[in-house]
């Protein structure tokens, strides 16, 4: 698909079949909830246990908590990339520092949103979870993803 085809995945629906429940991972309001830092919002402790110890996929869903706010998906990782590790290493490592997006994640946090993840098991090797990964990013273009987007969008009011 050419890039000009492609489509913002904030507007699209992704089948559902392969993926986990979307979890809730981060919220900017105290509800059971440790801090990831100072002024950082706070990490749902639950989710070191909500999630796999296997190789995939998986996305970043900013769920606004006042009704101006939009609930748009907008970052797609895998297990695959410059820092490898499972998927539960990788989610913990945004929950815990925010990773190369800690400036997206603290500015939705900042702004009320929460953020919510889910996975793909990939079964096979990383470099399977690789290929998902880039057949997703050829097809939608994710707000805040640069590689093969090419450019982050800010969507978040």
């Amino acid at each position: 698909m050419a890039a000009n085809q492609r489509h913002a995945r904030e507007c699209s629906h992704l089948p559902r079949a392969g993926w986990s429940d979307w979890e809730l991972a981060m919220s900017p309001v105290p509800l059971g909830f440790e801090p990831r830092g100072p002024n950082q919002g706070l990490i749902r402790s639950g989710i070191r246990n909500a999630l796999s110890l296997q190789f995939g996929i998986y996305e970043w869903r900013a769920k606004g908590t006042f009704s101006h706010q939009p609930n748009h998906v907008v970052y797609l990782g895998s297990t695959c990339r410059t820092k490898p590790g499972t998927l539960r290493q990788r989610i913990l490592e945004y929950c815990t520092s925010g990773s190369h997006k800690s400036v997206f994640i603290n500015d939705a946090l900042g702004k009320g949103y929460e953020l919510w993840v889910r996975v793909k098991i990939v079964e096979g090797s990383r470099k399977n979870a690789e290929d998902m990964e880039n057949a997703l990013l050829a097809r939608y273009d994710y707000a805040w993803n640069k590689r093969i987007n090419g450019q982050i969008r800010y969507i978040l009011p």
